[in-house]
């Protein structure tokens, strides 16, 4: 079922009545690819069945897993991983041991960073926070659940990374599910909230990643959600975004750029830190 804008304007307002389930400042191009497909699978014709059908958690949790974008593969972008492994890792503040993805669909970047601290030696150094809204995401991501169908190229990515043959080691099967071991994400804490009404307090994040979300908010929502972490990272601590995001102009002096061409940013500290090139 395609949906005309106005459509989307009220189908959004009323799903804004439930909890993190405001979209209103999500781009509209975006939000009428997810819903219109959310539509045709459920069978809408009318916005009055749309009202009566919200009032199922379990629909609910349906919209909001539709409309997160997946991931669907680990190590993705593998010269960002390796200059994160590189780099900014050995490069860390001081005074948190929390990284954060405020917006984790799938898992597959939560455990590649999960994989990335192990091979390092920092898997006990650093506890990793991801988020999700959508209940059955957030099962999967508790589960370690990985997609198998990407094997081959999350296979790909890691050797491009590692150059190494070891990465089937790291999982196991389950049920026929490809499962990624418990010893290599026993770091990892998924919480089934929403950034924007539970974010991390300020002043206590190491590192952020955040790529490819923002490319679907408008200005207002990106400037809210930028502004959201931003204060909540560590002087020194990392932002990183992905290549084909900006941050919004009034923000973007708030940060010191520390690689341009993989978008790092750097929250200034009152230390002496050595900022890469």
């Amino acid at each position: 079922m395609e949906l005309g804008i106005n459509e989307i304007r009220e189908i959004t307002k009323v799903m804004a009545a439930y909890p993190d389930m405001n979209y209103t400042n999500y781009s509209l191009s975006f939000l009428k690819r997810r819903l219109s497909k959310v539509f045709t699978q459920s069978s809408l014709r009318r916005l009055d069945l749309l009202q009566e059908k919200l009032k199922d958690v379990n629909f609910r949790d349906e919209i909001m897993s539709e409309i997160m974008v997946n991931t669907t593969e680990m190590f993705r972008d593998p010269a960002l991983w390796r200059t994160l492994r590189d780099k900014v890792l050995t490069n860390m503040p001081v005074g948190s041991d929390k990284i954060w993805f405020p917006v984790e669909s799938d898992g597959e970047e939560t455990f590649s960073l999960a994989l990335v601290l192990h091979e390092k030696g920092l898997g006990d150094k650093y506890k990793i926070i991801c988020q999700t809204p959508s209940r059955l995401r957030f099962e999967n991501i508790s589960k370690g659940v990985v997609n198998q169908d990407k094997f081959e190229t999350n296979l790909t990515n890691y050797k491009r990374l590692e150059d190494k043959n070891c990465y089937a080691d790291y999982f196991e099967k389950d049920n026929g599910k490809t499962v990624l071991l418990e010893q290599y994400r026993s770091n990892i804490e998924c919480r089934l909230s929403c950034y924007f009404s539970q974010a991390m307090p300020e002043n206590s994040v190491a590192l952020i990643m955040f790529r490819n979300i923002s490319i679907y908010y408008n200005h207002l929502l990106a400037r809210k959600a930028f502004r959201i972490l931003i204060n909540s990272l560590i002087p020194g601590g990392y932002l990183i975004i992905g290549v084909k995001e900006r941050l919004p102009k009034e923000l973007a002096d708030e940060l010191e750029v520390v690689d341009a061409n993989e978008n790092i940013y750097r929250k200034p500290a009152s230390n002496n830190y050595s900022y890469y090139v």
